[in-house]
């Protein structure tokens, strides 16, 4: 099981060195809105402008990472579902859905 620090730590390191990298100056992480689900942690997260300003247009398109307690790689999760629907599908193994 992953603990909330090293969920927010795994979060950071991805955006930081994955998905953002020539804006890792700007990412603030925002640690006391991580939520544990059976599958992992959700870390929300946000960029300085976008903090500083209040401007949309400087907000992250998506602010939430998920931290999976299995080890596997942090990522962002799809913007269409909830949160919490998206954690359950993953925890059931319903995700990714399968055609048919």
């Amino acid at each position: 099981m992953v603990t909330k620090e090293e969920a927010v730590a795994a979060a950071a390191e991805y955006l930081k060195s994955r998905a953002y990298p020539e804006r890792a100056d700007s990412v603030v992480m925002l640690p006391d809105t991580a939520i544990e689900f059976p599958y992992g942690w959700s870390v929300r997260f946000d960029f300085k402008e976008h903090l500083e300003t209040g401007d949309p247009a400087a907000a992250p398109f998506s602010s939430v990472v998920v931290v999976p307690h299995d080890g596997t790689a942090a990522h962002f999760p799809p913007t269409h579902l909830p949160m919490a629907r998206y954690m359950e599908m993953c925890a059931s193994g319903d995700w990714p859905p399968t055609k048919g």
